[in-house]
């Protein structure tokens, strides 16, 4: 049977519990308690392969505790005012700007990406934090013009928003700390509970952030951190007290969620996969162009969403351009990620399988390798040429630091590329002239268009969220609060003498 400690008497998981010398297993966190379970899972260090973390895991029962009691924690979170909402997420990234250099180490031990890269994540998740704090004031209504219409007259009317409920959120492996950031600093901007699953190939740094919002004033009961198999994931999409289920991960697995939870009519929020295009036309700054895509397509070893895989180059400086992005690809390091590589590992030795196998098909079918793979261990950054449109890195989503061209002759071409796969996540466009500026944003079907920058752009404060295969609903802090609140109308008939 799994035990418990009051806070009291032992701290929840932060940093000293996340040391790769201590044997102990970390525990998980039910309802702001730390709980020790005797499913008990190990994992070998990606930097450091000699050295092993433990985490406990939870299973359907406890998950199904966790939702009870944060349904009966509801009136508590709902009750904090916007100020004190706002000034938890303030201290929370006080909390985790502390601890930047031993977070940024947990995250490259735990997914494999440089140092530099996973410190990189920190800063963002403690931005994150900050922007759902100054967030929180615009949660607010308006009023509706009731009197516009014939059965309105003599009334007066507005909406308030009001926090939707227990969130159940799931999170990808690949930004262990900024991903549950994003759901985190929404629910309690919002005033939901929350129940919070990393995912179980990274199942370590998530676990500050109960220390975090609970030292802040966020209610202990209102936060669950749930580590587990897909057993867990299949109870928060489907238990009672749920309202909202937010998930970020792949396609296949977002379907799936997506029917569990919609046979119980709950809301959800699906950030999923993609296979995204950067644009480079031939009046472009060539220049700016390959440093943006090169860094695009290697960030967090490219396992991010919208990492750029497909390249379309117009095919007049196709040659000139691949010549460029390739020497740019040859300049960057990769290994060890606490060796100072530009790049590190991927998240396990059957990803880097996987995505070498991409590579394979590629090649098999006619496209021409201008950087990479190697032979190491670590995949280095690699960029395909002449890849045809039935390799399978044309279609499916590589999550690898693997970049492959393709061409087109004009702008109308350039489009039905882009929009050719299942996704539509973010894309990227490098051109001099406003007016195919215009056209291409308007035209590519995905939930953002950068323009003179690559399709990995995020600041994370812009609504973020794609179409088509790539998701339903919308991130970042002030447009994820109102996905996890219910808007309310309120009519009022006014005095007698105002009508």
């Amino acid at each position: 049977m799994p035990t418990s400690t009051p806070i009291a008497d032992a701290g929840l998981p932060w940093l000293r519990s996340l040391s790769t010398e201590s044997t102990d297993a970390v525990p998980l966190v039910i309802n702001g308690r730390p709980v020790h379970t005797a499913n008990v899972h190990e994992y070998a260090a990606r930097g450091a392969s000699a050295l092993t973390r433990r985490v406990c895991f939870a299973d359907a029962e406890l998950v199904a505790e966790a939702a009870i009691a944060s349904d009966a924690a509801r009136p508590q979170c709902a009750a904090l005012t916007r100020k004190e909402r706002s000034d938890i997420l303030r201290s929370m990234a006080d909390r985790l700007e502390s601890g930047l250099d031993e977070l940024g180490y947990s995250i490259a031990l735990e997914v494999g990406k440089s140092l530099s890269d996973s410190e990189g994540e920190v800063t963002r998740a403690i931005s994150t934090l900050r922007s759902a704090a100054d967030s929180v004031s615009a949660l607010v209504g308006s009023e509706v013009a009731v009197d516009s219409v014939d059965v309105g007259k003599g009334r007066f009317a507005y909406t308030i928003w009001q926090p939707i409920g227990v969130i159940s959120a799931i999170c990808g492996f690949n930004f262990p700390l900024l991903l549950a950031v994003h759901k985190l600093a929404a629910a309690i901007g919002a005033g939901c509970p929350i129940l919070l699953k990393p995912s179980e190939r990274t199942p370590f740094t998530t676990l500050v952030l109960a220390d975090a919002a609970i030292s802040a004033g966020w209610p202990a009961k209102g936060i669950s951190i749930l580590n587990g198999l897909a057993d867990v994931g299949e109870v928060m999409s489907t238990h009672p007290a749920v309202r909202l289920v937010s998930f970020t991960g792949s396609s296949a697995v977002g379907a799936k969620i997506a029917a569990s939870a919609g046979a119980h009519l709950k809301r959800v929020v699906l950030e999923l996969g993609s296979n995204a295009a950067t644009i480079v036309t031939d009046d472009a700054d060539l220049d700016l162009a390959a440093e943006r895509c090169a860094a695009g397509a290697v960030a967090s070893t490219g396992q991010s969403c919208i990492s750029v895989q497909r390249i379309l180059v117009q095919s007049t400086i196709a040659d000139e351009f691949g010549d460029l992005l390739a020497k740019k690809f040859r300049g960057l390091t990769a290994g060890n990620p606490l060796d100072g590589t530009s790049i590190g590992r991927l998240v396990s030795d059957a990803e880097e399988t996987r995505v070498r196998g991409l590579i394979e098909n590629a090649t098999d079918s006619g496209a021409r390798l201008l950087a990479g793979p190697g032979t190491l261990e670590t995949i280095a950054p690699t960029l395909l040429t002449n890849v045809p449109l039935t390799a399978e890195i044309a279609q499916l989503e590589v999550f690898g630091p693997v970049a492959g061209i393709f061409t087109f002759t004009d702008d109308d071409e350039a489009v039905a590329l882009a929009n050719s796969t299942p996704y539509g996540l973010m894309a990227g466009v490098f051109t001099g002239s406003l007016d195919r500026a215009m056209f291409f944003a308007q035209s590519i079907e995905a939930g953002g268009v950068h323009i003179n920058d690559s399709s990995n752009f995020r600041p994370d404060n812009i609504p973020y969220g794609g179409v088509k295969a790539s998701g339903i609903g919308k991130e970042g802090p002030a447009y994820a609060m109102r996905e996890m609140s219910n808007e309310k109308v309120i009519t009022l008939r006014l005095p007698r003498s105002a009508s």
